[in-house]
């Protein structure tokens, strides 16, 4: 069988003069790449941690269509043969041919990923002054549910903060706690807590560090540097969806890292298309900054079909959209999404969180840190 089967289809995205590959394959691989003797290396997105038939390159437009295709490595990641490897052969090099067919127009990578939601119901009600929860029922074509729960802030009446381990504000490996443990370390300083979601993606396999900026109280508690997109508030009070290009974390009172900017402007924005990890309908957490100034925490449920079936970066963004925000930054979802309300003076989840390995339980996964709302 030649090895050039394994691919299933290779497409590209155009993005300020380079073409970004995304190459499918049929078996679990580490990839690598090759273009006129300059390596590549898999940028495979690490949000989608089970994912190694998807593998992506960043490559020079120009250059890639001089040479017609590139040289791409593939390894077995199995501990035995395969289809396409063997104990002798278990890296394999060959060359992939450019087709400019293949280069997907980003309009339609979108619109591949909308399964067009309708509002089928909505409920909820007034959590504090300024403060109201809602329940919003999707239906998915046609006939699918999907369920999100969000929360509407006033920020005159609230103050947001990152909740972090115990409070720490010193990042400690393996630390890590639930939102709702998190939230009630509020509680326990005399904080009245009127909602919490889940924050960053963090290293659920290491040692918990979370993926981007994180800051608490002031203070920096990890990634300094980091380049991820941030929700934070500023010392001035103010809700920003931003990057430390452009907001300093000197003038930052809390913040929390997180993916892709999903809206910008009241514009679909970055929703990782034929990426899995924007294309797999998920259960998402994000949070946005409304027209009006007030800001928006979202919970989608997933990965139960009867309850609900999750959304994309598309929809999720989509979703954002309806309920008035124009700024929105997607944050860790799946098993992590957590969404906590007061209700009738107790706190107390709302979703139902879904972990990939055993989707049919309620596990509230610990997190590293959260965003926690109180009242003012």
């Amino acid at each position: 069988m030649e090895i050039t089967e394994i691919i299933v289809k290779t497409e590209y995205l155009r993005r300020s003069g380079e073409l970004i590959a995304f190459v499918r394959v049929k078996e679990r691989t580490n990839a690598s790449a090759s273009l006129c003797g300059a390596e590549y290396a898999d940028m495979r997105n690490s949000r989608e941690p089970f994912d190694f038939r998807t593998h992506v390159f960043r490559f020079p437009e120009a250059l890639l269509e001089r040479e017609g295709g590139f040289l791409l490595t593939l390894e077995n990641r199995a501990k035995k043969a395969t289809e396409f490897f063997t104990k002798e052969k278990e890296k394999v090099t060959f060359r992939v041919s450019f087709d400019p067919s293949a280069i997907v127009p980003l309009s339609e990578a979108v619109s591949r990923t909308d399964r067009g939601l309708k509002l089928t119901s909505l409920t909820g009600g007034i959590i504090s002054d300024g403060v109201r929860w809602s329940n919003s029922i999707y239906t998915a074509g046609g006939k699918l549910p999907v369920r999100v729960w969000s929360l509407c802030a006033d920020p005159e009446k609230v103050s947001v903060f990152a909740g972090t381990p115990k409070r720490s504000l010193d990042f400690k490996a393996g630390e890590i706690q639930t939102v709702m443990e998190e939230a009630e370390c509020f509680s326990a300083e005399g904080f009245t807590v009127l909602g919490a979601v889940n924050a960053d993606f963090f290293d659920m396999f290491g040692d918990c560090h979370p993926s981007g900026l994180c800051v608490s109280r002031g203070k920096v508690v990890a990634n300094p540097e980091s380049e991820n997109p941030f929700f934070g508030i500023t010392k001035d009070g103010r809700a920003v969806i931003s990057t430390l290009g452009e907001t300093s974390s000197e003038d930052l009172c809390e913040a929390v890292g997180g993916g892709q900017i999903i809206l910008a402007d009241g514009m679909i924005n970055d929703t990782a298309p034929l990426e899995p990890f924007g294309d797999i309908c998920h259960p998402r957490t994000a949070v946005g900054i409304r027209a009006d100034g007030k800001l928006l925490f979202t919970v989608v449920d997933g990965r139960r079909p009867e309850w609900s079936n999750g959304a994309s970066l598309t929809e999720l963004a989509g979703i954002m959209k309806a309920e008035g925000a124009v700024r929105a930054i997607n944050l860790d979802g799946g098993g992590s999404s957590t969404f906590i309300i007061r209700n009738g003076g107790e706190l107390q989840m709302m979703n139902s969180p879904a972990d990939l390995q055993r989707p049919t339980e309620n596990l509230i996964r610990p997190v590293f840190d959260s965003l926690v709302i109180v009242k003012k």
